[in-house]
C-alpha cells in the first residue's frame, strides 16, 4: 500500500460550497478554494473517532452550514517559523570515541492536536459508548449549538468562549428537561442559554466564594454547578457548592475531566439508575 510522500489536494463540493481538500501523513485540512485563511485541520486520529460515531449518519443541514461557516473563517493559526539557528542548531561535542546516538525526530506542530480536536475525539468516543450502552439518554440530548449561538453566549460573557467549551456546546446543546437522566453523576448538561442565565444569576447573586471568572456548564438543578475558571491557566474545571465556601478544584481542564469520564465509562465504573436516570461511580 503507498504511503503519503507528500500532500495530496483535491476539490470537493459541500453545501454548494467548493473547498480544497489536503491529505497528508498526518491528517487532512479544508479551506475554500482560493482561501487564504489557514485551513480547518484533523487528526487521522480524531478522523477516525469522527467516522466510528457517525457511521452512516448523514448530518443535518444546519450543522452542514455551520461547519461551511467555520471553515471560511479559518482554522488557527500556525506557530511562527523557527529561525535557521533554531531549526539547525549547532551540533553537540561528544568525546572522542563516542558513537553517535540516533536523534529522534522533533514531532511537527500540525501532528500535535489542539485542545479542541482532543475534546472532539474524547466525544466521539462518548457517543460510540452512548450507542452501545445508554441509547435511550443520548437520543435525549438536545441538537448541538450553532455558531450563531455559540458567538451570542460569547457576546453576553464579554469575551471568547474556550475553544473546549465550544466544541462540547456544538456536540449537543444540553438535554432535554422533560426526559430523566443526568449527564455524569447528579450533574445536567447545560446549553448556551441556561449558562448566560445561570452566569448572570451568580454575579448579580453570587454564592460564598464565587468569582465572575467563573462559568458554569453542568448544574444539579439544586444551584449547585460545575464551571471553568476562566481566569486560571488552561481553564481548570471546579464544583460552585451553594452554602459552602470552599469550591474544589476537580480537573486542571475540560478536556482532562472528560477524558477521565469517558476513560471511566469505557472500563466500566459507571452504573446507570433505571428510575432517576443517574449515572454513579460503582461501589
Amino acid at each position: 500500500m503507498q504511503q503519503f510522500t507528500r500532500a495530496l489536494t483535491r476539490e470537493i463540493e459541500v453545501g454548494g460550497e467548493r473547498l480544497a481538500l489536503t491529505l497528508s501523513k498526518d491528517g487532512l485540512s479544508v479551506r475554500p478554494v482560493g482561501g487564504r485563511r489557514p485551513p480547518q485541520t484533523m487528526s487521522w486520529a480524531a478522523c477516525l473517532c469522527a467516522c466510528v460515531a457517525n457511521a452512516g449518519q448523514e448530518p443535518p443541514a444546519d450543522q452542514v452550514e455551520q461547519a461551511i461557516d467555520a471553515v471560511r473563517k479559518g482554522g488557527p493559526k500556525a506557530a511562527e517559523k523557527p529561525t535557521a539557528s533554531e531549526e539547525h542548531p549547532p551540533a553537540e561535542k561528544k568525546p572522542a570515541g563516542t558513537a553517535n546516538a540516533p536523534r529522534s525526530e522533533p514531532i511537527a506542530p500540525s501532528s500535535l492536536a489542539t485542545a479542541a480536536d482532543k475534546v472532539t475525539v474524547l466525544l466521539a468516543r462518548l457517543d460510540q459508548w452512548m450507542n452501545s450502552k445508554r441509547e435511550r439518554f443520548q437520543q435525549a440530548l438536545q441538537p448541538g449549538a450553532t455558531s450563531a449561538e455559540c458567538d451570542a453566549l460569547a457576546a453576553q460573557l464579554g469575551k471568547p468562549l474556550p475553544e473546549e467549551l465550544r466544541a462540547l456546546l456544538m456536540w449537543h446543546n444540553g438535554q432535554n428537561p422533560d426526559v430523566p437522566g443526568a449527564f455524569e453523576q447528579n450533574w445536567m448538561l447545560m446549553n448556551t442559554e441556561e449558562i448566560a442565565d445561570a452566569k448572570k444569576e451568580l454575579d448579580d447573586h453570587p454564592h460564598e466564594g464565587w468569582q465572575k471568572n467563573w462559568l458554569p456548564f453542568l448544574d444539579d438543578e439544586n444551584g449547585d454547578y460545575r464551571c471553568l475558571d476562566l481566569g486560571s491557566p488552561g481553564c481548570p474545571v471546579l464544583e460552585c457548592w451553594r452554602g459552602r465556601a470552599d469550591h474544589p478544584v476537580v480537573a486542571p481542564s475540560l478536556a482532562a475531566w472528560l477524558e477521565s469520564f469517558v476513560t471511566a465509562l469505557e472500563h466500566g465504573a459507571y452504573a446507570e439508575d433505571p428510575e432517576r436516570g443517574t449515572l454513579a461511580l460503582k461501589g
